[in-house]
């Protein structure tokens, strides 16, 4: 006669607690990781430079705190605009970011971290890298900017070149002459005095200034005059505090340059946001109006505040070197310094 499961194996009526614990833990373990989730979503696959667009987070799951990525986390090629923060249920919480573009190439949105706390514990989820395409501003039948066509050799002449420079000879010869035969008098010369130090930062608020009247712009090459006198005025501030060609250079570059220069972070920022919009003006057709010219307006006299404090002892020091080097005042210590630089 056959024994029954439960009498073939009579220890496994002990276990059976047991196994039914563990299952248990087991699956409200992985029900509630995962029923953590986040989604990334953008309004737009391919840019232009200077477009707007949304980058939205959703969360969906259960929290007690959470920290979405704020503005420094986001790459250079993007601009934070704004960000609006909808919480459609208690499961599900939601971040929408407004962005701008300043690239020139594909660009991607890489990953940014949620910070969570729930029942004690914290956690760290991480969004999926959103690529985003790069789109010209140039049509194809723009001629302009095409690749200029070869160069032709073409057959040279060289007797006129001959002929000048025999004519030069005789010159030359005719002037030795003169010059040797002639008396020479003694002309004295009033040794000029040096220019006295001017002040970048002085400078910079004069041409600031004369561009306060925003309210007075009206036409398109009015706005675009005013970003381009704006933007210019504070590259040649830089260039003249830190001593590169700023002029020269692109807003990506100049932002970089800072960088090396170890400039304090808050002329970084203010220079990136207020060249970047300067920039979209110039070479990305964008049209401002009254409200955005008095926005970067501000931000320039705020550059200028900036700058009063943590340029202070630079200018302070270009000032002494300027006057030392011309002659204005004296000092031994850097003479010597410069006399064994020079052995």
């Amino acid at each position: 006669m056959q024994q029954t499961g439960t009498n073939r194996y009579p220890g496994l009526k002990f276990f059976k607690p047991f196994i039914c614990t563990l299952v248990f833990i087991i699956t409200a373990l992985s029900s509630n990781i995962s029923a953590q989730s986040v989604h990334t979503y953008v309004d737009r696959d391919s840019l232009q430079v200077g477009d707007r667009f949304n980058y939205t987070i959703v969360f969906d799951g259960m929290y007690d705190a959470i920290s979405f990525p704020v503005e420094e986390d986001f790459e250079n090629e993007f601009e934070m605009i704004s960000r609006e923060r909808y919480q459609v249920t208690e499961r599900r919480d939601s971040l929408v970011y407004t962005l701008q573009f300043f690239g020139v190439e594909n660009s991607t949105i890489g990953r940014k971290e949620i910070q969570l706390e729930y029942e004690g514990s914290d956690t760290t989820l991480y969004t999926t890298p959103v690529p985003l395409f790069f789109k010209t501003i140039l049509a194809e039948g723009d001629e302009e900017f095409r690749p200029l066509k070869p160069i032709f050799d073409f057959a040279r002449n060289w007797w006129p070149y001959i002929l000048a420079a025999l004519l030069f000879a005789i010159a030359a010869y005719l002037f030795y002459r003169w010059y040797t035969k002639r008396e020479p008098e003694p002309v004295t010369e009033p040794v000029p005095l040096p220019d006295p130090f001017r002040n970048p930062l002085d400078d910079l608020k004069k041409e600031i200034e004369k561009l306060a009247d925003v309210q007075s712009l009206h036409t398109e090459e009015e706005f675009e005059t005013f970003y381009i006198r704006l933007g210019d005025s504070i590259r040649l501030y830089l260039k003249r505090i830190y001593e590169f060609p700023a002029l020269e250079m692109t807003t990506r570059e100049i932002n970089e340059e800072l960088q090396k220069e170890l400039a304090p972070s808050e002329i970084i920022t203010i220079t990136r946001k207020v060249l970047n919009e300067a920039d979209i003006v110039k070479f990305a057709n964008f049209h401002p109006g009254t409200e955005e010219a008095v926005s970067v307006y501000k931000r320039a006299k705020q550059f200028i505040e900036t700058a009063e404090v943590v340029n202070y002892e630079q200018i302070k020091y270009m000032k002494y070197r300027y006057e030392v080097d011309h002659g204005i005042i004296k000092d031994n210590t850097i003479s010597e310094i410069s006399k064994k630089e020079n052995v």
